[in-house]
């Protein structure tokens, strides 16, 4: 039997668990692409075969640290809408707060993902998780009275990837923001 580091094999366990956790959203952020799990075991200072005790594939621990960031992710975006004094508002709220998470890393779970299945759906649980995350913006379109807001939601999307791109390749969130006032600051207007 291994070694434990606590005061019980659960509370070991869940030590570890949180350990590859923190290594796979370290080399996600430093790296940009999926990790190895050797990769991650030595990060987290696991031995090379243990991590296998824990996730038998890179994907599996991808579907895992999904399950830990998108709840993060929905919250953050959710009280970011529900904050907004207005619905034009909430809509840049909801911007920034993705933003401001894809410039943290959270985002790279969910691309790390993609690359395993870049032609389809990864699996229920992701397309679920990732509906979930669009629901305040949602949301926040239908309160406009807009025509198609679903329609409208998928183009503010697009709007957020490209951001979310500029963050990525290093240029300063307040210049992001002040882009996305610029884009989304008068959503459903009538000129």
């Amino acid at each position: 039997m291994p070694r434990i580091s606590a005061s019980s094999v659960a509370e070991h366990r869940a030590n570890q668990e949180r350990a590859i956790m923190d290594a796979t959203f370290a080399l996600l952020h430093e790296k940009g692409v999926p990790p190895t799990l050797a990769q991650v075991a030595q990060r987290a200072g696991l031995s090379r075969t243990s991590i296998y005790q824990y996730y038998k594939s890179p994907q599996e621990l991808l579907r895992a640290a999904a399950r830990e960031v998108y709840p993060r992710w929905i919250a953050r975006v959710t009280a970011a809408v529900d904050n907004a004094a207005t619905p034009q508002q909430a809509v840049l709220a909801y911007a920034n707060a993705c933003v401001d998470q894809v410039a943290e890393g959270g985002h790279a779970v969910g691309t790390a993902l993609a690359s395993f299945a870049p032609d389809g759906p990864l699996d229920d649980q992701a397309e679920q998780m990732h509906a979930s995350a669009r629901l305040p913006l949602l949301n926040a379109l239908e309160q406009l009275h807009l025509d198609d807001p679903d329609a409208i939601a998928d183009l503010v999307m697009s709007v957020i990837h490209a951001a979310g791109h500029m963050a990525d390749q290093g240029i300063d969130l307040d210049t992001v923001h002040n882009h996305l006032a610029t884009m989304l600051g008068h959503i459903g207007t009538k000129h």
